[in-house]
């Protein structure tokens, strides 16, 4: 059986243990952040789409009736 006390277990367990973990969770961080940002980048350009495919069909709406009016 061990002569350490818990105290001092789980204190050299931190000791080992603690620079592993954050590292992990840093590496863990930047890749949700990176993510998040790939996910923004892809909600924009949709959304760029989106106004460019109406103004498109406004656009070309319009020049449709402008043609049928000075058709007549």
């Amino acid at each position: 059986m061990s002569s350490s006390s818990p105290a001092e277990t789980c204190n050299k367990l931190v000791e080992q243990y603690a620079p592993t973990i954050a590292r992990s969770m840093l590496v863990q961080t930047a890749a949700q952040a990176l993510a998040n940002a790939s996910l923004n980048a892809t909600a924009v350009q949709q959304q760029q789409n989106l106004l460019i495919n109406t103004n498109t069909a406004i656009s070309s709406a319009l020049l449709q009736a402008v043609g049928a009016a000075y058709a007549k």
